[in-house]
């Protein structure tokens, strides 16, 4: 075990890496946890907040040490904006465009 500070860096591989290395299988990690195999496959692809934190409580490192992109470093859950920013012009102005052609 490591002491002091957690100097892995984590992604969904390592942390699948590190469940099977203390718990041999998915399944039976699940098994520690209050929740299933399915969710826990869930939270290590895409956030998944219950799961994250049952991994992260299971396997005793904090939730922003294993998912840093997806929760600041006091622990609280960083909130996605619900739409990705359009980075192409409007349609509105689009359309412009589109007229003139027909003219």
């Amino acid at each position: 075990m490591h002491k002091g500070k957690h100097t892995t860096r984590y992604d969904r591989h390592a942390i699948l890496a590190e469940i099977k290395r203390r718990y041999g299988t998915l399944s039976a990690f699940a098994r520690h946890t209050p929740v299933s195999a399915s969710e826990i496959s869930a939270a290590l692809g895409s956030s998944y907040p219950k799961a994250e934190n049952a991994i992260a409580a299971a396997l005793g490192i904090p939730v922003q040490t294993l998912w840093p992109d997806r929760y600041w470093p006091n622990g609280r859950r960083r909130l996605f904006p619900s739409t990705a920013p359009v980075k192409e012009a409007s349609q509105k102005a689009r359309s412009g465009t589109d007229q003139e052609g027909a003219r």
